[in-house]
């Protein structure tokens, strides 16, 4: 845990880490990260990384980790990305994120022992089964179904848009343990560490239309066998469990739509700077400088809510409180940091829809955030019920 200094302002500390994250991405151009798009596996960008100590920031140092926290983690992600590092937060949140901090928050002392030094290298990587065609945010609503055998249990079921399913060595899987119930929905499901690659779960790849640096998958699991001790947490509490993983997940993503959208400005004001039209730069105009300098401003005061957030998750001790303003900078950051992008485009007229400046790619990769993890408007329902308390909306 980092104790952050008055007004959020960023130690030396900090921006040496800052630092070190703009020198990995020195090292990777757009063209790169085009191929990572296209499925080329980005082990010489997660490498440097591990190497860095930036898989493992958020986990003790006991177990191969930095002993940091939250609020590294998502500084450290919001600066690859800014850099160029297009995909960079799917991946974090992945791997890091689902494996690292899940496994250090409710992992067994052997689970953590087995996993976490592999994530903190780079050598193991994980995936989150969660998501089923019948229950997305409604995740009370799935029907997997783990029935017990003995010390065993027996998993059938479905999921869907089930991330880097292909490289993964372990994923945790979300399953029912008891029946359904209307008086009790939040319990009744578990947490599992399961093995991706057994014949009991068969995959089929998804058709995205989005540059994303892995691939979607549908599982359709039929008799996996998990036995008890792969359990993650306590029986039947999964989703309480899964609550530690919710804010962060929700601001890499949003530390991600931050960084996304700095680098699009940049990409904006170095073209306006550049271009001419009429005799001088683009950028001389009102019209072009106007978005730009509003991009900036909302980048920069979204910015500042997710850095609260991400220091609340390290120091604040009411996990209500974490989960409203996680739940605004989410919706904030990545409304304002696909808006940036759209702003990029613009700016860069026809060009704007050429891969070779990469812009483009930025647009499509940032309307991601406003669905997941977590959609806007479900965002917009945490903050109308929890905050200002007006009735439950669904």
């Amino acid at each position: 845990m980092t104790d952050a200094p008055a007004g959020f302002e960023e130690s030396q500390e900090l921006e040496m880490i800052r630092e070190t994250a703009r020198d990995i991405a020195s090292d990777y151009d757009d063209e790169y990260f085009l191929k990572v798009s296209e499925g080329k596996e980005p082990t010489e960008f997660w490498n440097d990384c591990a190497e860095a100590g930036f898989l493992g920031a958020a986990i003790p140092q006991e177990y191969g980790g930095e002993g940091m926290g939250f609020w590294e983690l998502s500084a450290i992600v919001e600066e690859l990305c800014a850099n160029g590092c297009l995909g960079a937060e799917m991946l974090f949140v992945v791997n890091v994120c689902f494996g690292g901090i899940t496994l250090t928050e409710n992992g067994s002392e052997e689970q953590k022992e087995e996993w976490l030094p592999g994530i903190c290298d780079g050598d193991v990587n994980f995936a989150m089964a969660l998501t089923e065609p019948d229950a997305g945010h409604n995740a009370p609503n799935m029907d997997t179904f783990a029935e017990q055998d003995g010390e065993e249990f027996v998993i059938d079921g479905t999921k869907q848009w089930i991330s880097g399913v292909d490289v993964a060595d372990r994923m945790l899987l979300v399953a029912r343990t008891a029946p359904k119930d209307e008086s009790a929905k939040m319990q009744g499901i578990t947490l599992f560490l399961v093995d991706p690659d057994d014949p009991n779960i068969e995959r089929r790849e998804l058709d995205v239309g989005i540059p994303t640096p892995e691939k979607q998958f549908e599982l359709s699991i039929d008799g996996y066998r998990a036995h008890e001790d792969d359990i993650i947490g306590t029986k039947g509490m999964g989703l309480y469990q899964l609550f530690d993983t919710v804010n962060p997940e929700r601001l890499l993503g949003a530390s991600g739509a931050i960084g996304v959208g700095k680098c699009a400005i940049d990409r904006a004001v170095e073209y306006a700077n550049e271009r001419e039209v009429f005799d001088q730069p683009i950028g001389a105009h009102q019209g072009i400088q106007h978005p730009i300098a509003d991009s900036w401003a909302k980048l920069q005061s979204a910015g500042l809510l997710v850095r609260k957030a991400a220091w609340m998750v390290d120091n604040e001790s009411d996990p209500k409180r974490t989960a409203e303003v996680s739940n605004m900078a989410k919706l904030r950051a990545t409304e304002v940091g696909h808006d940036a992008t759209d702003v990029a485009v613009q700016t860069h007229g026809g060009n704007g829809f050429s891969r070779e400046y990469t812009v483009i790619e930025m647009w499509k990769g940032s309307r991601l955030g406003k669905v997941a993890p977590g959609s806007t408007e479900m965002m917009r329902n945490h903050v109308a019920e929890h905050t200002l308390g007006l009735p439950r909306s669904y």
